[in-house]
């Protein structure tokens, strides 16, 4: 794992850890983190349906950060189709023996990039296109604005059928056009498993 590669997800798992007040597990040792990933450094699962953690390798009631490859491709398959992207980062929540959440991080080269890639996602992840659409203009007035905060966020929440979706946008403010904009998506399946019982 590369230096920045570790700073990135020691700050995940921080930001997390701080937020949900939950166990962290980093794979079976102190340095490696949990394989999900297959061949061609992708991953398939079907959030449709409930996944038991043990079968993917992974603890019952713990917060896991993954090991995730270079060029790494993830597909989730959702009520409403097939979501397919890359990912930098990538925790994964489990409750009770099954998976409660998937939380995928990845950056943008600019906001007019990220907003495309949330519009183009809206369908499938049940958010609203229009404010996604509207981070392109945000991010524009973040790169130059000259305002006593250090970073611009949003937060767009939305629905997959029983899958409950977030994407929040967030990129440093004041660094001049061109400024990166590292996006959060998280795919919450409890009301899957809990259906399902």
């Amino acid at each position: 794992m590369s230096m920045r590669k570790a700073i990135l997800a020691a700050t995940v798992v921080l930001a997390l850890t701080v937020a949900a007040g939950c166990t962290v597990r980093v794979g079976g040792s102190d340095d490696d983190g949990a394989e999900v990933f297959g061949e061609a450094n992708s991953m398939q699962w079907d959030l449709t349906r409930p996944l038991e953690a043990e079968a993917l390798g992974l603890p019952g009631d713990q917060m896991v950060v993954v090991t995730v490859p270079d060029d790494a491709t993830v597909n989730l398959t959702l009520p409403t189709g097939t979501w397919t992207g890359r990912t930098e980062e990538m925790t994964v929540t489990t409750r009770h023996g099954y998976v409660d959440s998937v939380d995928l991080y990845w950056t943008e080269p600019d906001g007019q990039a990220a907003a495309d890639r949330m519009v183009a996602d809206a369908p499938l992840l049940g958010i609203d296109a229009a404010r996604a659409a509207e981070w392109a203009g945000t991010a524009k007035w973040a790169e130059t604005a000259d305002i006593n905060r250090t970073r611009e966020k949003a937060n767009y929440n939305g629905a997959a059928g029983e899958v409950s979706t977030s994407v929040k946008p967030s990129m440093a403010v004041g660094e001049g056009e061109g400024t990166p904009v590292r996006l959060w998506y998280k795919f919450y399946v409890r009301d899957v498993v809990e259906t399902a019982g």
